[in-house]
């Protein structure tokens, strides 16, 4: 007869097991499940904000030798440009290459002097300049050879004014007669 009391019980005991376990999984499912629908959510936003910017690194990846090649060419453009228009003046080396000018043409280099002050070309400009008077002795011939060969220079130089005049009408040189010529020339370099 034992075994008859314990059966009722161990029913019982398993119903109430059942009716527990059901009011859990109730519980849970009202307030748990809103819960991790939320974190699913936001976790699935961080996987689609992780992805967008794993594919802008990739395709930036792709991309990246076409960028360096660019850059490549704009260093190549700016090295260009500061041959034509150097960040200083550099009087002392222009002042050599219109010696070195000067001897292949067969004048004489007089004079050589910047003018004082440099101007600076608008509000914002980017480039300065200076103005530099000379004065060249030698025949009218080599005087235009002189001036062509300032014309061929990489170095943007503007001749603004020439007055060509004779040395000495009595005196007279293989090629024509001897002249003086004066002028001012205006170079240009960046503003920083």
């Amino acid at each position: 007869m034992q075994t008859k009391s314990k059966i009722p019980i161990a029913v019982g005991m398993v119903l109430v097991s059942l009716a527990g376990s059901a009011y859990y999984f109730n519980e849970f499912r009202e307030t748990d499940v809103a819960q991790m629908e939320s974190q699913n959510l936001a976790l699935q936003a961080e996987i689609d904000k992780k992805t967008d910017e794993l594919k802008r690194l990739r395709d930036f990846q792709l991309n990246i030798e076409r960028v360096k090649q660019e850059l490549r060419e704009l260093n190549l453009q700016l090295e260009s440009a500061l041959e034509h228009m150097p960040r200083t003046f550099n009087l002392s080396g222009l002042l050599k290459h219109f010696t070195q000018l000067s001897q292949n043409s067969g004048v004489e280099l007089a004079s050589f002097k910047p003018k004082k002050g440099v101007d600076t070309q608008g509000h914002g400009a980017f480039y300065s300049t200076i103005s530099i008077e000379f004065e060249i002795r030698g025949t009218f011939v080599h005087t235009l050879q002189f001036l062509d060969q300032i014309a061929r220079l990489k170095r943007i130089i503007n001749i603004e004014s020439l007055k060509l005049r004779s040395a000495d009408r009595d005196i007279a040189k293989i090629g024509g007669a001897v002249g003086v010529t004066q002028g001012v020339i205006r170079t240009y370099r960046f503003s920083e």
